[in-house]
């Protein structure tokens, strides 16, 4: 039987948390900073729970963001142009966005983000649970 079969595990990398989950007022949240080395592509993987306190609806979208430097961050733009990016509206599910690293991520750029907003309408004081990781794979070489 062929590796990616029956050892997946061998073929990413998926400790990386992105954004802890937490009831999340609105805003924006800048997510952890990884440096992805020899992988070729990622996987972002948001989880919402229960929105609280009576919104009547919710976004909740995770832009992806490159740096060089760590310091200065640049929106991840697609072939066409447009941001990389999901956006999930609906509570108690789960969404993700495959990404292509070699397609979006300028060639000096050796680190990503997810920078994370949250938007509700209407309750008091609503929030939403919600939290994301970023699944790395594709590497040139296997994981340990």
């Amino acid at each position: 039987m062929h590796p990616t079969r029956n050892n997946i595990g061998a073929f990413i990398h998926a400790a990386n948390l992105s954004h802890a989950p937490a009831a999340n007022a609105a805003g924006t949240r800048n997510g952890a900073a990884f440096a992805f080395g020899t992988y070729r592509s990622l996987v972002l993987s948001v989880v919402t729970g229960a929105a609280a306190n009576g919104p009547s609806s919710f976004t909740a979208t995770y832009k992806m963001q490159t740096s060089a430097d760590g310091t200065t961050w640049t929106d991840a733009k697609n072939r066409d142009g447009a941001a990389v990016s999901l956006t999930v509206t609906t509570a108690s599910t789960a969404a993700e966005l495959d990404v292509d690293l070699q397609e979006v991520v300028p060639a000096a750029h050796d680190r990503l983000r997810f920078v994370e907003t949250v938007d509700l309408t209407g309750g008091a004081t609503p929030t939403l649970l919600i939290g994301a990781t970023v699944i790395f794979g594709g590497g040139q070489t296997l994981p340990v």
